[in-house]
């Protein structure tokens, strides 16, 4: 299996290649396969910590330089428990941290630039909303490009502590990395054509609880656009995730805040603590992440997740938007077409191994990391009732059990939640279910979180044998069940495509429908 980074393909290159931006040429170099290749373009102005994301202005000018080199990634904790086993840089790319990851990396078919028009893919990846980078093996597009013609924008965007640092006294709005994910499409609309892309054509897709998470965020803030201004984009994939239910306020996430202070032996009530925390001569990048590794803040305040704010997620209930039609509606008035949302059947796995789980007490805390209070309690009763009393529970059942919830509560329960929603609305959903992965990418043989990706992403050092065509086949499916259901012609709210343990692609009845939708009875706003 190649481990080979982009970087590296093009400081081989002897084949240079230039887009013609509005703010001058860059350059970049074509990839062992041909396609056409620009690293770490800048999409914003350097990021300030803890403040939003500014545009380019008209008169900024692109530097003389080839775009080839993975110089950085988000800065970010290390403490990745689903990454376990996996190359630090494999997962981040050859650079170093930086709270600046404000940076598009652009693959363009191998045709590119004698033709142009190409659909365009923009891709938010994976890891939590704290861990991650566009630099990483996963996110590699050269493959996909090629094969499909189409051009990929990969996504920088700050995390943890960095992008997602919420608080409403102080005023501290967060959602950092959201608002720099929508900066880069926005840049992308703008900008694609230049580099081969069509920008009417902008589909976004992302995976896990940072990729998924962010577009169903990003979709929510589209549907609240003012009457007409068109979004960035036309359509999304999310994969493996979904929001499941209204994010906390920022007064809610005080306490979280008061905890960062308190790490750092700051007065969280002091007029200038904001000042102090945005100084990285005061708290530097290394110490905050350094803090959450170490668990400084406490468990339950380590992750840092987006918040509802108004300027974002608008003055309703994200959620009841959402039930309401909303949602559905308001992506339909600003040219959004369609949603693919979908998940593998043994999800459970990766997340099982997100946390370190020892003790019920372990499970508690690390799903507070996630959800509020009562909707914890509510969730475990539920899959406790009628079973092992927690202390007669084992360590491999706990950690199971922490699995079990948080893979519903992440992944399984939002992505039906969504469907019944949006496709009640008449909004065109298509949902699917994965049941194969290729075998050596499967930890102990689940077919679970993220094992997916070489099949999105065409990944052809990770395929073997027969598996790009299943790979080719799967793809191909996707995009035109979403045609079909963009034509008023989509599948019934419980029936979905599924790549199944022989490798068929079938429509097949939700099994599971029943078991998690009952579960939706413990989130506030379901009955």
């Amino acid at each position: 299996m190649s481990r080979t980074h982009l970087q590296e393909e093009l400081l081989r290159s002897q084949t240079n290649v230039t887009a013609d931006t509005q703010y001058g040429p860059v350059q970049g170099r074509r990839a062992a396969n041909g396609a056409a290749v620009f690293l770490e373009v800048p999409y914003a102005l350097p990021a300030k910590r803890f403040t939003d994301p500014e545009p380019l202005p008209v008169d900024f000018r692109y530097e003389g330089k080839e775009y080839i080199l993975e110089s950085k990634y988000p800065a970010q904790p290390t403490n990745d428990g689903q990454a376990a086993g996996v190359p630090f840089e494999d997962k981040v790319g050859l650079g170093k941290p930086s709270e600046d990851p404000l940076f598009v990396n652009i693959v363009a078919p191998p045709s590119f630039p004698a033709q142009s028009g190409f659909p365009v893919k923009v891709y938010i990846h994976g890891g939590f909303l704290q861990f991650g980078s566009p630099h990483g093996l996963g996110s590699q597009a050269q493959y996909i490009s090629a094969e499909r013609s189409e051009v990929w924008v990969n996504v920088g965007y700050r995390l943890s502590v960095f992008g997602f640092l919420a608080c409403d006294e102080p005023k501290i709005d967060g959602n950092f990395g959201f608002k720099d994910q929508w900066l880069a499409l926005l840049w992308v609309r703008d900008n694609i054509k230049a580099f081969g892309g069509n920008p009417d054509d902008i589909q976004v897709t992302g995976l896990s609880a940072v990729g998924a998470h962010s577009v169903h965020q990003l979709l929510h803030h589209a549907s609240r656009l003012p009457e007409g201004i068109r979004a960035p984009f036309n359509s999304a994939i999310m994969q493996s995730n979904a929001m499941v239910t209204t994010p906390k306020t920022p007064a809610e996430l005080r306490p979280q805040f008061i905890a960062l202070c308190h790490a750092f032996a700051l007065d969280p009530t002091s007029p200038t603590v904001l000042d102090d925390l945005r100084n990285p001569d005061k708290v530097s990048t290394s110490a905050l992440t350094h803090a959450i590794e170490t668990d400084a803040l406490g468990i339950e305040y380590g992750t840092f997740r987006g918040a509802w704010e108004p300027s974002w997620l608008g003055s309703s209930d994200p959620m009841e938007w959402q039930r309401t039609g909303g949602l559905a509606r308001g992506l339909l008035a600003h040219d959004v077409r369609s949603v693919v949302i979908g998940d593998l059947t043994e999800e459970w796995y990766l997340y099982s191994i997100a946390n370190p789980i020892k003790t019920m007490g372990d499970v508690q805390q690390n799903l507070l990391r996630y959800y509020r209070e009562d909707v914890v309690t509510k969730m475990l009763n539920a899959f406790i009732e009628g079973g092992k009393a927690p202390a007669e529970m084992t360590q491999e059942e706990l950690v199971r059990l922490f699995g079990e919830v948080s893979s519903v509560g992440q992944v399984h329960l939002p992505v039906r939640m969504f469907a019944r929603d949006m496709i009640g609305a008449g909004f065109p959903v298509v949902r699917y279910e994965i049941r194969w992965t290729p075998e050596q990418v499967r930890p102990f043989g689940y077919v679970t979180h993220a094992t997916d990706r070489p099949l999105w992403a065409f990944r052809l050092p990770t395929l073997q044998d027969n598996q790009p065509s299943v790979a080719r086949a799967w793809l191909a499916s996707i995009a035109e069940y979403q045609k079909r259901a963009e034509a008023g012609k989509e599948l019934p709210l419980k029936t979905i495509l599924v790549l199944t343990e022989s490798k068929e692609i079938r429509e097949v009845e939700d099994a599971k429908w029943d078991e998690y939708m009952r579960l939706r009875t413990t989130l506030p706003g379901e009955v």
